[in-house]
């Protein structure tokens, strides 16, 4: 049972990011699901409901993507290089006709959303900044609280495609991740610190 609602609402996440929320009816997704509306209708009761389980999809994907930077079993850095291996294969899947629909059709749950991700992205980067102080790889100087909410900016603007700072095709380059955050890094890090950034994101690219 569980198992079937959770094949609806990514199969509906699939049809509203590629259609918009307002485009997808209840019967097209039954008719792409394979089954009658009755049947569709025995694990979400409207589309308001559904709209609502598609965002708990995409929060839960956001905050096992940001759990990363708990994880004190690795150094701050290399949260970093795990958080960009465990994100790449989501690039291309969060499109904006998706967003835009939630801006005109759900404003107020959009807000709720948008407040839940800054402090999802926010106290995620807090964390890393004073794990990196402690280890030594961040200049002990920065102040943390300003650094995680340009980093907010980082996640949730700059690599909006709504934004029009980046195109889509840049942003699907998992080359400008590295390079917004060699940016970063090249701005807190001490030499301890770049010497794990070389290790990891330079002599791994030169690997593969």
């Amino acid at each position: 049972m569980e198992e079937k609602r959770q094949n609806i609402i990514s199969k509906a996440f699939d049809l509203f990011r590629q259609y918009g929320i307002k485009s997808v009816s209840m019967d097209d997704l039954a008719r792409e699901l394979g089954m009658s509306k009755k049947t569709l209708y025995q694990h979400v009761s409207d589309k308001n409901e559904l709209v609502e389980s598609v965002i708990e999809f995409l929060m839960k994907f956001l905050e096992e993507s940001f759990s990363i930077f708990n994880d004190r079993s690795l150094g701050a850095i290399e949260q970093y290089f795990e958080f960009r291996n465990r994100v790449q294969p989501s690039n291309g899947r969060f499109q904006p006709t998706l967003e835009y629909d939630m801006k005109k059709y759900y404003p107020a749950l959009l807000q709720e959303i948008n407040e839940q991700k800054f402090q999802l992205v926010y106290s995620a980067n807090l964390s890393n900044l004073k794990q990196g102080k402690e280890e030594g790889v961040y200049n002990d100087d920065i102040n943390e609280h300003v650094i995680a909410r340009i980093l907010v900016s980082f996640h949730l603007y700059t690599f909006d495609p709504n934004n029009g700072i980046f195109t889509d095709a840049e942003i699907l380059d998992d080359k400008l991740f590295e390079e917004v955050y060699k940016y970063h890094f090249r701005g807190i890090c001490t030499s301890k610190g770049m010497d794990e950034l070389q290790r990891l994101f330079c002599d791994n690219n030169e690997k593969e």
